[in-house]
């Protein structure tokens, strides 16, 4: 069973391949490096959240500057900050060298500033340049097929989950999922010329139909966008799918947005206003038509979306309690792969449509954003007393204002938002660069318990935007060039209650970073962090004020990279967690204490003239229980993102080969394993594996033209 799979996986694979190839004549990609330089800054933002997201849009804004690089010679402050490694010192520092000593001769020439260490340069120069090329949009472009990207991706788990033994789950009566164990994506990208592109992202995910049943045309996902950049006035015009960003992401902020990190003055949300949209996150992106029109110092963002979205709908009926058709919540899951679940896919109607208004003087720059959003169903929201707040009804509008200010080498940014219930949301945060070797960051913010908005990602502990009251305090110290202090301090409170923590909550977060790199071939870095917050506290049912006690966890790690050569590197990681609080045994008050230990070793190569790239992990995890929980990022295919989590006991380890067939093709093979020595069977439910290994084969072909 387990060499069938892997040769059906190989067959679809190929032929999928046979049938998008093209004679086409390829040319020369920017950068082989590409995908490992944009995976180091992911891995350096995500690395610190708790969670599982796809953050492919995080890696689109990128690799979109990668293959449209910044001119240093022509580029403000705000296109630098959209560059999301740099901090606001840095960016200070090469406008105040181009002021000096005038125009930029080449990107080596980033080496003269201080401010900019060897890691921040080697980053840097893949995304900017000196090149003088511009030139205004010509309609004999569209006859001009540039750049072009066609990829295939096969991925499947080789164990047998419980949800596709289809007739055991039948005769019991129980739901079954209707398609294979397959998982396919493919992506295709065009530029005609250096102003228009389009893109097409089609998905079926594991356990979904596949040109059978309720997906008959093929993918479960599909996703188009068309986009113009630089004609005339308009600097950018989207149609099809697309992600809107705007302010300090309070107002309105669709897709992915970084949290806490080790980039810890990271905290401003610089994203283009609007870019179209390359992920398969199925819910956080908009549909329809964006444009961006400037004119001297203003700038209009204007946007339409018209979205089915998936939704817990529940309809006017005799066996109901429901008086109209409403919906209890959103699907965010994105599957359709069991009856229940594709009775929620696309069953409510979401109209979105706004605008973001401009003006940018010497010093500062002001913004205002409104926008209404609309839904032809209404929304319910559920009779939980920490859901006495949320959003009910058919429609919300938004209001925003939010500004930039810049003061010498300190820059100050916020924004204010309304909601129409009368609730209220406002961020602030400063950036003083006190000298070349410290940096100081200072953000409060304060989100009203009734606060609401269909899409936001403001910089905040909780992920909803509202509730939230706080201060954050960053600080970077580099008393050498070779080492760094990272630090942060985040004094957070909800005044209303949350989902598992039944009273008023407070919390509390530091993390210390001391990053070492005395050349080129190490780095290594010590991490602390402390994060206390409030939760329900187990087994104690008496009254809500006692139900809430604090949880602490305690993070130590180490992490030691070193490039032997141009061909060879190696990553080390020793972490450890410590979770502790207190629970009722039904007497008295016990307290609890559980550790996580995870140790991985990396071995990256390149051999055969560097035409084959493997990267390979051992990891050895001993977790005593779920609040203990250790996340790594792994290396991955273009496009796709793995932050497993570790729980239990066992080892896992993963191979990932790239091979290097011609200058525009490449194809990837991942294989990864975890086998645990502490449980019979994984998970539950219709994902339930019996035994104790769970297996996992990835094939992407990928070509450049």
């Amino acid at each position: 069973m387990f060499f069938k799979k892997i040769t059906y996986q190989i067959n679809v694979v190929l032929f999928l391949a046979i049938c998008f190839f093209s004679k086409h004549s390829f040319a020369q990609i920017s950068d082989n490096q590409k995908q490992e330089i944009i995976q180091q800054i992911i891995e350096r933002l995500v690395e610190n959240t708790e969670s599982v997201a796809d953050y492919t849009d995080l890696q689109a804004q990128l690799q979109y500057y990668f293959e449209n690089k910044i001119n240093l010679n022509k580029a403000t402050k705000e296109e630098f900050q959209n560059l999301i490694f740099l901090n606001q010192f840095q960016i200070q520092a090469i406008v105040n060298h181009k002021q000096k000593h005038g125009d930029f001769i080449n990107v080596y020439e980033l080496q003269a500033i201080d401010a900019l260490d060897d890691e921040t340069i080697y980053l840097l120069k893949h995304f900017v340049s000196v090149d003088e090329t511009d030139r205004s949009f010509q309609l004999s472009e569209l006859k001009d097929f540039e750049k072009g990207e066609l990829i295939f991706l096969s991925d499947v788990d080789l164990q047998t989950k419980q949800g596709y033994k289809l007739d055991e789950q039948k005769a019991n009566g129980n739901d079954a999922y209707l398609g294979s164990p397959h998982r396919y994506v493919i992506r295709f990208r065009q530029a005609l010329g250096k102003h228009i592109g389009f893109g097409f992202t089609g998905e079926k995910d594991a356990g979904e139909q596949f040109f059978a049943g309720a997906q008959s045309s093929g993918f479960d996902f599909n996703s188009v966008h068309i986009h113009a950049k630089n004609i005339g006035k308009f600097k950018s015009i989207i149609l099809g799918d697309y992600q809107a960003n705007f302010g300090q992401g309070l107002t309105f902020g669709s897709g992915m947005a970084s949290r806490k990190s080790a980039f810890v003055m990271n905290v401003n949300r610089f994203y283009q206003n609007i870019r179209p949209y390359g992920s398969v996150n199925e819910n956080e992106f908009l549909r329809g038509a964006a444009f961006i029109f400037e004119s001297n110092n203003w700038q209009i963002t204007g946007f339409v979306s018209y979205k089915y979205i998936n939704t817990n709908y529940r309809a006017n009926d005799t066996t109901s309690n429901f008086t109209s058709d409403a919906f209890t919540g959103y699907d965010l899951s994105g599957y359709h792969r069991t009856d229940e679940e594709i009775k929620n896919k696309n069953n409510v109607l979401q109209s979105i449509y706004g605008l973001h208004l401009t003006k940018t003087f010497e010093f500062y720059k002001l913004g205002f954003t409104a926008l209404q959003s609309n839904y032809d169903k209404s929304f319910l929201k559920g009779d939980n007393l920490y859901q006495q707040y949320n959003f009910s009804g058919n429609s919300l509008f938004n209001f925003g204002a939010d500004y930039s200010l810049n003061l010498g080498n300190a820059m100050i940014n916020g924004e204010f938002s309304y909601s129409d219930n009368n609730a209220f949301a406002t961020s602030h945060n400063i950036i003083i660069p006190l000298d070349e070797r410290f940096d100081f960051c200072l953000l409060y913010r304060k989100f009203d318990k009734n606060y609401q908005t269909t899409f936001n990602n403001p910089f905040a502990e909780n992920s909803d935007g509202r509730n939230e009251e706080g201060i954050y305090t960053a600080i970077i110290f580099k008393p050498f060039r070779s080492l760094t202090f990272n630090t942060y301090i985040d004094i957070y409170r909800s005044p209303w209650l949350r989902y598992l923590v039944d009273a008023p909550s407070s919390g509390f977060d530091f993390l210390n970073e001391i990053q070492y790199a005395p050349n080129k071939k190490v780095v290594s870095y010590f991490r602390f962090r402390h994060e206390t917050k409030d939760h329900n506290q187990s087994g104690n049912t008496i009254t809500a004020s006692t139900q809430v006690s604090p949880q602490t966890r305690q993070q130590f790690r180490f992490h030691l990279k070193y490039n032997i050569s141009s061909s060879l590197s190696t990553e080390s990681r020793f972490e450890k967690i410590i979770y502790s609080t207190q629970e009722f045994d039904g007497t008295n008050q016990v307290q609890i204490n559980q550790n996580g230990i995870l140790i991985f070793q990396d071995l990256n190569f390149k051999i055969l003239k560097n035409k084959l790239t493997t990267s390979c992990r051992l990891a050895i995890f001993d977790i005593e229980d779920y609040n203990a929980r250790i996340y790594a990022f792994e290396d991955n295919v273009p496009y796709s993102f793995s932050v497993p989590l570790y729980q239990n006991s066992g080892t896992r380890y993963y191979i990932m080969l790239r091979y290097h067939f011609t200058k525009n093709m490449d194809f990837y093979l991942r294989y990864s394993q975890t086998t645990y020595s502490n449980v019979s069977s994984i998970s539950s439910g219709l994902e339930m594996i019996s035994g104790n290994n769970l297996q996992d084969l990835k094939m992407q072909f990928q070509w450049k033209f």
